[in-house]
């Protein structure tokens, strides 16, 4: 695996900020702003350390750090809907065993929802289902908030890592191929919008635009949301990774 780089992508409304390496990030709160992809309002940050194996939340200013679960592999992306945190995790002493963890907002109640996966990496929650990207076996994968009905909707990427969604479609960036990729919620219809990236990661959605980090070229791409536009909004962010939208 390449290192302990993790990645989520969150988005809200149209400010754009770099996130660091091996962390998976998601925020919520008691108002707006809401979260697109996870149907949840924005007053706590969570993330997770892959290199630690933990989940952590914190105000929104950072203050209160404190783990609320440990003892997770290598923890990946982080999502939320409006009561649970849901986490990606793989585990270097087995391939086959990464797992999609569901727990209560103060991380108890944790267990595992969705097993038997290669290397879950982004995971995002819209309208009932779960969608994550599996980097090893090359698929996107789609199930209930339970993790339930887990199944393939779209296999054969190479290295797919931070995952998006919006009301209509999901997204999702292609490490190994360099490109983005949209698809209908279900899978179906799956194509590039965007090629020619450098080891892009973290992707975020907002309702005009799709952002998405290059790690191989530290860059910030912002891009229409039918990929047409992309040009570079951020330089010089040296291995860049994960990406939120929030409000201006």
């Amino acid at each position: 695996m390449r290192g302990l780089i993790r990645r989520a992508a969150v988005a809200a409304g149209a400010a754009v900020a770099v996130l660091g390496a091996a962390v998976g990030v998601a925020a919520a709160s008691a108002g707006p702003p809401v979260l697109a992809g996870t149907g949840a309002p924005a007053s706590h940050l969570y993330w997770s350390s892959a290199s630690q194996g933990t989940i952590t939340e914190a105000r929104l200013d950072g203050t209160g750090a404190h783990v609320i679960a440990s003892g997770q592999g290598e923890a990946a992306g982080v999502a939320m809907d409006a009561s649970h945190l849901y986490w990606a995790a793989s585990h270097r002493a087995n391939a086959d065993a990464g797992t999609i963890t569901e727990a209560n907002l103060d991380g108890t109640g944790a267990h595992v929802i969705a097993s038997g996966q290669k290397s879950p990496e982004a995971v995002s929650v819209h309208a009932g289902h779960l969608y994550w990207s599996d980097f090893n076996a090359g698929t996107i994968m789609e199930a209930r908030l339970d993790g339930t009905g887990a199944h393939v909707i779209v296999s054969g990427q190479d290295h797919p890592v931070g995952a998006a969604v919006d009301a209509g479609h999901l997204y999702w960036a292609d490490w190994g191929a360099g490109t983005i990729v949209e698809a209908n919620l279900d899978g179906t219809g799956a194509h590039v919008i965007a090629s020619g990236q450098k080891s892009p990661e973290g992707i975020a959605v907002d309702a005009r635009h799709l952002y998405w980090a290059n790690n191989g070229a530290g860059m910030i791409v912002e891009a229409n949301l039918d990929g047409t536009g992309a040009h570079v909004i951020a330089s010089g962010q040296g291995r860049a990774v994960g990406v939120v939208v929030g409000p201006r």
